[in-house]
């Protein structure tokens, strides 16, 4: 080339885009060899940093008729004590053994529907390649459980570099931290009109927390949930992109201020969120099914930073 014609060619500028076919398959996340997430470590239950796991030494015994042999029936149905309460039956104390349908954490059941897909603007999603039946667990969101102390000195030491975080409450004081051990249940995105719902049941003296479905499912779906988190440190509200009909146009439903919980860098927003209770005791009348709606255990994620 002519001498200094480098400049030349670099001062002229022409637009370009990718080919069709490239830019359809890039849309449908069919690239996604190219885009995948950071790794991080699967395990198939939850690790306590800072304290002992608990054990239930009274576990909760329902009273629930186990159904006639052979009749191809399970039990502890809607009716059952312990599901009305968010208590996952214990199998050596269920009175339905084997045939209890209250046990979905404890089965593991199998997770090779659900794959990790890229969304664009909403970064990692998950999608399910089966039908899943409205009620049933889709995943289990596990992760080292911390307490809130822990979680702002990761912030401010491990994390501070981090563009992505996982956490999501796990009672008064302590989250789970799915960013280097857990689930890809941490990969579940937010929807103002959401398919799943995140819950809390009681397992043998610690909590269990899982993404069901709220509705039927069909497959090729993205499985979505409400994330319904308050922001703190006087961050601005985050912008939704789930593309809903009803969408609120931020992910979130106030902005609260707190001294005592930190900023987490430039543009980033540490998000806290208070979780509903259930009653601590139950009468030795028959529950009504339709209570546990109403009372169901709500999670609400702490959403750092996407």
């Amino acid at each position: 080339l002519p001498i200094n014609y480098g400049a030349v060619l670099m001062s002229n500028q022409s637009d370009f885009c990718l080919p069709f076919d490239i830019m359809q398959a890039w849309k449908a996340g069919l690239l996604r060899k190219a885009m995948q997430p950071e790794p991080f470590i699967k395990i198939r239950s939850n690790i306590f940093v800072e304290r002992k796991r608990r054990t239930e030494t009274s576990p909760m015994v329902c009273h629930c008729t186990p159904p006639p042999p052979g009749a191809g029936k399970v039990g502890c149905g809607e009716d059952c004590y312990n599901r009305v309460m968010f208590y996952e039956c214990i199998s050596a104390h269920c009175p339905c053994g084997d045939q209890c349908s209250n046990q979905r954490f404890q089965k593991k059941h199998d997770e090779d529907h659900l794959r990790v897909i890229w969304t664009q603007e909403r970064g990692f999603g998950i999608q399910t390649m089966a039908p899943i039946k409205k009620g049933s667990l889709v995943i289990e969101y596990r992760g080292e459980v911390i307490s809130q102390n822990e979680c702002h000195r990761r912030m401010k030491t491990i994390y501070k570099n981090n563009k992505n975080f996982y956490f999501l409450e796990y009672e008064k004081g302590e989250v789970v931290d799915a960013c280097q051990k857990g689930t890809n249940a941490r990969f579940v995105n937010h929807s103002c009109s959401p398919n799943s719902q995140i819950e809390k049941w009681f397992l043998n003296g610690e909590m269990s927390i899982g993404i069901f479905a709220s509705q039927d499912i069909p497959a090729g779906t993205e499985i979505s949930y409400d994330y319904n988190f308050s922001s703190f440190s006087g961050a601005q509200k985050q912008k939704c992109r789930c593309g809903a009909p009803n969408c609120r146009g931020y992910i979130g439903e106030r902005i609260s201020k707190s001294k005592d919980l930190p900023a987490t860098g430039s543009g980033s927003s540490l998000a806290f969120a208070s979780v509903s209770q259930l009653p601590s005791g139950r009468s030795g009348k028959k529950a009504d099914a339709r209570k546990r709606k109403a009372g169901r255990r709500k999670v609400n994620k702490v959403l750092l930073a996407l």
